[in-house]
């Protein structure tokens, strides 16, 4: 049973800002109010406020120490990261736990600067994707040793950062040395849905498309491909590969060798509800391969999508680490997958192949 499991009241967290990532924290919130409370929100205007307000019935402040009064387990902290960092210090100088969003400083000195004075305090940051139900299920399934010692991995998924992130994890690489190579290239393609949903017109755009090989030290590789019109495209797909000295993990395709002459085919099975004649709502229940449950939704029958669910584990595990000091995606953590998309970026602008330095954050 975990700590927050064993708490019988929901988690009070405050929330600052209420842009279109904050609302997925008020979305997870109204799913599971047994499980957490948004018991404040901080915004700068009084228009913004009364939106708030009307459309998620919560207490809002427009003042940094009105908000403060909240007496919250955590705060969340959803805005922009050239407004997020003196924010995080704020909080942390007021003594109350951050779980702050991706990236945590835009820039190299921002970073070195941001961990110089709050590293080491209770801030853990919003990054989501290894959470997501299937990206965890490979995760899982790589790290259980059934396709042998990872060796490589292909990230074409998410951005930046985050699609580091899903490397470096399957990796287990840590913070050791890295030489990248990159380049960046058109990808022409009709775009056709954004945040907002599908457009209402079709057009064709010049979609920058940027490819990496990143070799590290230990010997792992990951290959990184991504441009963004595949966060919603219907014709651009995400695939996030890992590739093991006994099988490999493909999307939700599982191949590895049990035994001489035997190889096994089998994939990611996803169990949901609410098809066909299943009268149990509609959500996931989780997946397996072969036998084994490789994710289990603890949030079921809550009807969330898989990123909201994603949220929902990271609201989940920050009440965690207030009360155990167990790292959710710790500033260190987050600081050098940035730091290294920071590096792919530079190396793709300038043609030139970079190798990371050492950093004080990757010193723990």
């Amino acid at each position: 049973m975990t700590a927050l499991q064993q708490n019988p009241r929901p988690a009070s967290v405050g929330l600052i800002g209420a842009g279109w990532r904050a609302e997925y924290f008020l979305r997870v919130a109204r799913e599971l109010p047994e499980r957490f409370e948004i018991t404040g929100v901080l915004v700068r205007s009084e228009l913004s406020a009364a939106l708030v307000r009307e459309s998620w019935a919560v207490p809002v402040s427009t003042t940094f120490s009105d908000f403060l009064r909240g007496g919250y387990d955590y705060v969340i902290v959803s805005t922009p990261a050239e407004a997020a960092a003196q924010l995080v210090v704020d909080l942390v100088a007021a003594g109350v736990p951050v779980l702050t969003e991706t990236p945590p400083a835009m820039t190299v000195d921002a970073l070195l600067a941001l961990h110089e004075r709050v590293g080491g305090a209770p801030v853990q940051v919003a990054e989501q994707y290894h959470l997501q139900p299937h990206h965890a299920a490979r995760l899982r399934v790589a790290a259980s040793g059934v396709i042998g010692e990872v060796t490589s991995t292909r990230v074409s998924a998410a951005h930046g950062y985050h699609g580091l992130s899903l490397a470096r994890r399957a990796l287990g690489s840590g913070f050791e040395s890295v030489l990248i190579s990159a380049q960046t290239v058109a990808d022409r393609v009709v775009s056709a849905r954004g945040r907002e949903g599908w457009k209402h017109e079709l057009a064709e755009v010049e979609n920058p498309r940027t490819v990496a090989l990143l070799r590290f030290e230990s010997g792992g590789s990951a290959v990184f491909d991504f441009a963004e019109e595949q966060y919603f495209s219907p014709v651009r797909s995400r695939r996030f590969s890992i590739r093991g000295t006994r099988g490999e993990i493909d999307g939700d395709q599982v191949d590895y060798l049990l035994a001489p002459g035997r190889a096994v085919h089998a994939r990611l099975e996803r169990d949901s509800t609410g098809i066909d004649g299943d009268l149990d709502g509609s959500h996931l229940r989780g997946i397996s391969l072969n036998e084994t449950r490789v994710y289990e939704n603890i949030f079921a029958p809550a009807r969330l999508s898989d990123d909201e669910l994603a949220v929902a584990e990271l609201m989940h595990r920050m009440s965690g680490f207030v009360e155990t000091g167990d790292d959710v995606y710790s500033l260190d953590e987050a600081s050098h997958d940035q730091y290294l998309a920071l590096l792919l970026q530079r190396a793709a602008t300038t043609g030139s192949e970079l190798r990371s330095a050492p950093m004080p954050w990757g010193g723990r």
